[in-house]
């Protein structure tokens, strides 16, 4: 797109978003004088008026925050927000303003009116231009031309993800490097000959994404773009130790790059995600107390005491704390220690079955959720010893510490529940992390709502099929109540074909023979062979060791410890009289 049609629709975005305020004021006249027959003591001029000047001040926070630069990779939910608080700064200050200047025939229904009304319109008419922009991008239509400048990992990455995504708006015209990265995207020559090829180009920006190699010729780059008039944009060789928007300090005039700074580090987004949990866990203990009393009576008439089970997980800030949860499954025998084995399903009561199946076993996390140790949405929390395995073998991992475990989370309502893959959902847990905003929070909480009666095992993803490695450590399946992490273990089968294989029909195998849902996550501190002071094993599990599984050191590790922590927690259900 050239440059006078640029300008062009962005006057018109501005002016559109002024006769939208106008409108917005106009609406609330109408419904607040005209629909609930309000007394009108102000004309309809005076309110036109002031809306015409509150709408400079609309037009100024729009630009402030970026609103009429194009920005594909923002999500539509995080423009809706910041729309959200605009019109609710505006809104606060055409109020100040009415009454300090002792306004007082100035309709207060009316202001509120306007705000929801404003709201509602801004964010509609960026939800449509959002639709439809991707939808012409997608077709090739209003495309920016790049030019890619490296040979190394990164610039092969910019390159699929911009076949993948063609909906972000970048059409790549070529690539300049020392070799070329792929047969579908012209090269257009070395990084020698970048001068010549500016010289002649069309582009509008040069994408410098260069190996630490490669690094030597990045002053000649942003010399050569600068005399020709392009945009500069840098995929740094370190990339993929980053999250997605990195924090940008500076310490005298060096630029310093904070590459874990996260949204819920602001103040104020912490403070609405804690005032969200607070609000949110009082308002639903409230709607369920009578669901949780029905179900502490139906627990304590099918097992007895203790009607909740308690459980260490590993929290924020990597701080362990108490899970609540309703008990689901009789006591096993105290002297079965036998490490991985077959999963006896009569152990599960049909009433907790019932609870694990319509997920009313998690209502107790409110509690967790009001105390602070959880929030209601967020990364599942681990048990401690996973978290031990798993910083060790899946990267980023650690990061999802950072914010306090949820009741639910974004892998979860995408289908990553029971045994789906570890790094599929450490991946969706970092885009949480990375991306947060208040209204993302919300469209969690709805999507678990719809999600609420459905059995974990029925939302698996695909993806648990590419590796077995992504299914259990010893390369065995391990049942999970839906997605509370435990089923998150690697394999010691590293690069086996032959292996894989027949561990992945080993696991399929597994799934199929029973769709109950199981204790994993009341595993508690007993670890991988071990449950509920005493319960048998998980379905789908194999004795630790056994020929079949493959497994290795550190999976005999685990089973080790796994045989001490059970003798604690045999010891501890008898002098509490839990059985369970």
């Amino acid at each position: 797109m050239n440059k006078e049609n640029q300008l062009f629709l962005r006057l018109c975005d501005i002016l559109s978003d002024v006769v939208l305020v106008v409108l917005a004021m106009l609406l609330s006249y109408f419904f607040r004088f005209w629909i609930l027959q309000g007394v009108e003591y102000m004309p309809l001029m005076f309110y036109v008026r002031s809306a015409l000047l509150i709408s400079l001040l609309y037009l100024l926070l729009f630009s402030t925050l970026g609103l009429y630069e194009s920005r594909p990779n923002v999500l539509i939910l995080q423009i809706i927000q910041q729309i959200l608080l605009v019109s609710l700064g505006c809104t606060a200050v055409l109020g100040t303003i009415y009454f300090t200047s002792r306004t007082i025939d100035v309709s207060r229904v009316l202001i509120f009116l306007f705000f929801i009304f404003s709201t509602a319109l801004l964010s509609g008419k960026r939800a449509i231009i959002y639709r439809l922009r991707r939808s012409a991008h997608a077709h090739g239509l209003h495309m920016r031309p790049v030019i890619l400048a490296g040979s190394g990992r990164s610039a092969a990455e910019y390159q699929r993800t911009l076949e993948e995504m063609p909906w972000i708006g970048y059409q790549l015209l070529g690539t300049v490097g020392t070799k070329p990265l792929t047969a579908d995207v012209p090269y257009l020559g070395p990084l020698e000959a970048l001068d010549d090829i500016l010289r002649d180009t069309t582009a509008e920006e040069l994408v410098a994404a260069l190996d630490s190699d490669e690094f030597d010729a990045m002053d000649r780059i942003v010399n050569l773009t600068e005399k020709y008039g392009l945009k500069f944009s840098l995929i740094p060789y370190f990339a993929p130790y980053m999250i997605s928007k990195p924090y940008i300090d500076q310490v005298g005039s060096l630029p310093l790059i904070n590459l874990r700074r996260i949204p819920l580090d602001n103040m104020l987004n912490a403070f609405l995600k804690r005032a969200l949990d607070v609000v949110g866990s009082l308002m639903l203990m409230i709607l369920t107390s009578p669901v949780m009393a029905v179900a502490a009576l139906g627990t304590l008439a099918t097992l007895g005491r203790p009607v909740i089970f308690r459980q260490t997980r590993v929290g924020y800030q990597r701080k362990e704390f108490t899970m609540l949860k309703f008990r689901s499954m009789r006591a096993a025998d105290p002297g079965d220690r036998s490490g991985w084995s077959s999963y006896d399903k009569d152990r599960l009561t049909a009433f907790g079955s019932f609870l694990r199946k319509s997920s009313i076993d998690e209502l107790p996390q409110l509690f967790n959720v009001l105390r602070g140790d959880m929030s209601l949405v967020g990364p599942r929390p681990e048990l401690p010893k996973y978290v031990d395995y798993f910083r060790e073998t899946v990267p980023l991992y650690m990061l999802k510490h950072q914010v306090r475990p949820g009741m639910t989370g974004l892998a979860q309502v995408n289908g990553y529940r029971g045994d789906t893959s570890i790094e599929a959902r450490i991946r969706l847990d970092l885009r949480y992390i990375e991306t947060w905003s208040f209204l993302l929070d919300i469209k969690i909480l709805f999507m678990t709502l719809f999600h609420f009666m459905n059995h974990g095992e029925d939302n698996h993803h695909a993806e648990t099929k590419e590796d077995p490695r992504k299914a259990g450590i010893d390369g065995t399946e391990r049942s999970d109540d839906r997605e509370d992490g435990c089923a998150e273990q690697g394999s010691a089968d590293d690069g086996d074909p032959d292996s894989a294989e027949r561990k992945q029909a080993e696991i399929n195998d597994s799934s199929n023979a029973g769709s109950e849902r199981t204790d994993a996550d009341e595993a508690g501190d007993a670890g991988p062979g071990q449950t509920e002071a005493g319960e048998e094993p998980r379905q789908g599990e194999e004795p630790a060791g056994d020929a079949e599984s493959g497994s290795g050191e550190p999976d005999k590790a685990l089973a080790d410890e796994s045989d001490a922590a059970g003798a604690e927690d045999t010891a501890s259900a008898g002098d509490s009289g839990e059985g369970d």
